[in-house]
């Protein structure tokens, strides 16, 4: 490098065109693709931002219509199945589907949801523990606590809800102990001062059962 800043401006050139014809191939090479680097790039930020925009909108349609079966949110779920929205149309119209006493597909949907977040990573997921509380309701209305238990028992983090379900299947098993227990976490846990006060009242119904 210190000959070619000493050399005269015509050899600096021989170096220069030397270099080009020994390693023309490759810098050609590295600049095509840098350019479809750059290119492809582009165009795979531009087509995320086209997809959430899309998604963003179907959803917003969905919460606007007042249809037993939306066209935005049924072609959320064809177009676009691995979308958060459209894991926000499942919980939904799982709710739905349990109003009007369809428990089977409402367990269905929900499920779905949390089998597309099985092998998460994230952590904690408000989303998957609105379903995780949903589907253990569904399984205490049809009596199948062991299911209920099933699912709280891969759950890392029991949100105050979710103890208070936990609490309310180890009642009805007979489990008055380790009931209290899950009741007491859920009053240290629960932000809501109408549920501190209802989860107190389990908890003093549990006493009595004791005391008998």
């Amino acid at each position: 490098m210190a000959n070619f800043f000493s050399a005269s401006q015509e050899e600096q050139q021989e170096i220069l065109l030397s270099i080009w014809h020994r390693f023309k191939y490759l810098i050609v090479g590295f600049f095509i693709l840098l350019i479809i680097f750059i290119v492809s790039r582009d165009y795979i930020v531009d087509a995320k931002e086209q997809r959430e925009l899309k998604t963003a909108s179907l959803f917003q349609d969905y919460l606007e219509s007042d249809e037993e079966k939306p066209s935005s949110g049924l072609e959320l779920l064809n177009d676009y199945p691995d979308s958060l929205y459209s894991d926000f149309v499942r919980l939904n119209q799982a709710k739905k589907e349990f109003s009007k006493g369809e428990m089977d597909k409402a367990e269905d949907l929900l499920q779905l949801v949390l089998d597309r977040h099985s092998d998460s990573s994230e952590g904690f997921n408000p989303l998957v523990a609105a379903a995780q509380t949903r589907l253990c309701r569904i399984y205490i209305s049809k009596k199948e606590y062991q299911k209920v238990l099933d699912i709280l028992s891969n759950v890392e983090v029991l949100t105050a809800s979710l103890l208070e379900i936990k609490g309310d299947v180890e009642n009805e098993l007979g489990q008055y102990e380790l009931a209290r227990v899950s009741y007491t976490k859920a009053l240290q846990n629960s932000p809501s001062q109408t549920s501190r006060a209802l989860i107190s009242m389990k908890i003093s119904d549990l006493q009595g059962d004791e005391i008998e």
